[in-house]
């Protein structure tokens, strides 16, 4: 379940390098001078990309799949600090840390590009618009992880709620339906990524399906058939569903 190395094919690589959007402005020839400096590999699911506590050597950017960001409590507990999607940087080399704060695991199968950290430091100050871009991302992602420190404080219900608005404005599709997340979720993880236990995760889901709110389709993808009243509930603006958990 490990990593299976691919060695980088200068076609294929510039056709998805052109779409990542911080390449998407760089000439063809500088892509590909990039693409030779860089590495492409393959990852299947639940395979570690890097650990916590491991070197932060290189700049990870997601072409295909999904990643999560976990941290490890000290308590063996993993809570899931952010979902990366394809085009997104990640790993602390993002923000030179000398060390991963968290490890990225592959949710599915993981195509990444990833480039040394100095060769990464060399390209920012040769393209101060890519560097931009940058900011703009690792802004967007602090800002979500602020407002999950926020929502820590509130009981269970309102922090589901809140990772479902979050995670349908991020990669949901239309759907006849309403909206669906395209990206199998467990009950596990949407504990982890609440802070809770699994059994509460199972009881507080269930009661949004009991309001008619989501529904859960074979293979652990979930359509919000009401976003409307999971921001109500969200924002606190919803009676208890049912005695605190």
């Amino acid at each position: 379940m490990g990593r299976m190395a691919a060695p980088i094919a200068t076609h294929p690589a510039l056709a998805w390098l052109k779409r990542l959007p911080l390449f998407a402005d760089l000439p063809e020839r500088e892509l590909l001078a990039l693409a030779h400096l860089g590495r492409v590999d393959r990852f299947r699911p639940e395979a570690a990309i890097f650990s916590q506590g491991d070197a932060c050597d290189r700049l990870w950017l997601l072409n295909q799949g999904q990643v999560k960001i976990v941290y490890h409590e000290e308590d063996g507990r993993e809570v899931i600090l952010e979902l990366i999607s394809p085009g997104e940087p990640f790993g602390g080399a993002t923000l030179f840390f000398p060390r991963h704060p968290a490890t990225a695991k592959a949710i599915d199968d993981v195509e990444t590009f990833s480039l040394s950290s100095e060769t990464y430091r060399q390209f920012l100050t040769e393209h101060p618009p890519a560097t931009l871009k940058l900011i703009r991302m690792l802004g967007l992602r602090l800002h979500s992880m602020m407002e999950a420190h926020v929502a820590a404080g509130k009981r269970v219900e309102q922090r589901l709620a809140r990772i479902l608005i979050k995670h349908a404005a991020r990669f949901g599709r239309p759907d006849p339906e309403g909206t669906l997340i395209p990206i199998s979720l467990s009950r596990q993880d949407l504990a982890d990524m609440s802070g809770t236990t699994l059994e509460t995760a199972i009881r507080s889901m269930s009661r949004f399906r009991a309001q008619g709110w989501i529904k859960t389709r074979r293979g652990g993808y979930l359509v919000i058939l009401d976003e409307a009243e999971l921001r109500k509930l969200a924002r606190g603006l919803t009676r208890r569903l049912s005695a605190e958990v």
